[in-house]
């Protein structure tokens, strides 16, 4: 009895030592598994990055990058899909810019589909649909991603609010991991990737996950600031061209006429300019001298500048009335003007061997008269409203033409807003005063002294401030 006892201790001993080792082997060996899964997600991890930086410097072109960090994640986690949307902050909504070729089901059935009964076909539909649907509700899941900035993991979709009411249960079994991507501070977009068939992402998948799409995020913040600054330098050169082509439209010389002096200043604020002035031969003996500015600035202000020279020219030959050129320009842009533009323009005709010159004023800024024989400056304030304001009859009954005469010696000067209104550091405006000043200290000098004279000015009253506005200035001397 006593060495069957001790041969059933012996076997009892044996079957828990051969459990408990089976235990520890089994244990050992999943660790080791998990250990080797980790070390396979981490190559993966490793090798999505280098990747990842090899696209950034060999081709940054957002498709590109997009189709890389959709499938790439997908892979370093072991996802069956993905799908990538980005934000437009300017319209709130998350738009879908990038999915895997295995569809990732992380919207909600819609209703058109649930009746399409092939499965391929509703496969196909929804494709379509999650391709074309940007998200601007706060209440679906992807925007609480983005709007939490902080990632999201869902056993199984069918479980979710709004996921599992479809009759088909297309969302049961199906695992999410999605994560904010943000850059510098700034929101990008959300990265969802998911599993099927009950497959489910491990705690390390999740902190893998994490890093990736941080990574993915830097990749996409970068690639973004890539496009904008080629954008930034294609708008650059189109507005120097815009400069240039600007530039060539001004008057390269001036009027010859022997009893009047005639010169210029311009300088623009930016590339392109809403201000203008221009010279135009009326006749065998006669000139016209234009300057306007248009209440705004850039590309649409040149545009329509561009418009009341071409009318201008088109009109002057031959036109001895500056009024009727100048409803002529009005009626040409008041049907393509923006309802807050508006253009101020003056317009003179000069004649050789006459002291009398016609000039019609739309809002312009007044001209000062410098008269030598009483050393003093008038403001030439004749009545005239803006063009493009008003379509014809008001203008017409506002804009008229003015004469007046000028002895040897007087000067007539003709200037934009942006003159005047240049400050000093102190917040002073230049100013009307100043420049009729200014004139009568320079009342010996030629008009292009005069001109360069003002401009001196202008530049030491302003120093140190950034000009704001275009700055034109016309001098008329009569000899």
């Amino acid at each position: 009895m006593e060495e069957l006892a001790y041969a059933a201790v012996i076997v009892i001993v044996a079957t828990v030592a051969m459990v408990v080792w089976r235990r520890e082997h089994d244990v050992r060996r999943a660790i080791q598994l998990e250990k080797e899964k980790i070390e396979v997600e981490e190559r993966r991890m490793f090798g999505f990055l280098h990747g990842l930086g090899e696209s950034l410097q060999e081709d940054s072109s957002p498709a590109r990058i997009h189709r890389y960090i959709v499938d790439g994640v997908a892979e370093v986690i072991g996802a069956d899909a993905g799908i990538l949307y980005l934000l437009d902050a300017d319209a709130d909504q998350l738009v879908p810019v990038c999915q895997s070729s295995q569809t990732a089901p992380v919207l909600p059935l819609p209703e058109e589909i649930l009746p399409i009964e092939d499965p391929e076909e509703a496969e196909s539909h929804y494709r379509s649909y999650l391709r074309l649907s940007a998200l601007d509700s706060k209440d679906q899941l992807l925007w609480r991603v983005i709007e939490d900035m902080e990632p999201v993991h869902v056993e199984n979709l069918g479980d979710y609010e709004g996921f599992g009411d479809d009759p088909e249960a297309y969302h049961d079994g199906v695992s999410l991991l999605a994560s904010p991507l943000i850059y510098g501070n700034k929101r990008v977009g959300v990265l969802a990737m998911t599993q099927h068939d009950g497959a489910t992402f491990s705690e390390n998948d999740r902190e893998v996950f994490q890093s990736v799409a941080e990574q993915s995020a830097f990749a996409l913040g970068s690639a973004i600031i890539h496009v904008e600054a080629a954008e930034k330098r294609r708008m650059e050169q189109e507005l120097t061209q815009a400069s240039e082509i600007q530039q060539v439209l001004l008057p390269r010389a001036s009027p010859e006429l022997s009893d009047y002096q005639v010169a210029a200043g311009y300088r623009a604020a930016r590339l392109v300019s809403g201000d203008y002035y221009d010279y135009v031969q009326v006749d065998g003996d006669r000139y016209g001298v234009a300057i306007g500015d248009v209440c705004g600035k850039g590309i649409a202000a040149s545009l329509i500048m561009a418009m009341c020279r071409s009318n201008l020219r088109g009109r002057a030959p031959e036109n001895l009335s500056a009024a009727s050129v100048l409803h002529s320009v009005n009626h040409s842009i008041f049907p393509d003007i923006r309802g807050d533009m508006f253009v101020s323009l003056l317009y003179l005709i000069l004649e050789r061997g006459s002291k009398e010159i016609t000039l019609a004023r739309a809002g312009h800024e007044p001209p000062l008269l410098y008269r030598k024989a009483s050393n003093e400056i008038e403001l030439v304030e004749t009545p005239g409203m803006a063009a493009g304001v008003d379509e014809g009859p008001v203008f017409k009954r506002s804009v008229k033409d003015y004469r007046l005469t000028m002895e040897p010696g007087d000067i007539l000067l003709l200037y934009t807003d942006g003159l005047i209104e240049s400050e000093s550091s102190d917040g002073t405006e230049f100013g009307v005063e100043r420049l009729a000043e200014t004139v009568v200290e320079n009342k010996d000098a030629c008009a292009e002294e005069l001109v360069a004279a003002i401009v001196a000015k202008i530049g030491e009253f302003s120093k140190g401030m950034t000009q704001i506005d275009d700055i034109t200035l016309i001098a008329i001397e009569k000899r």
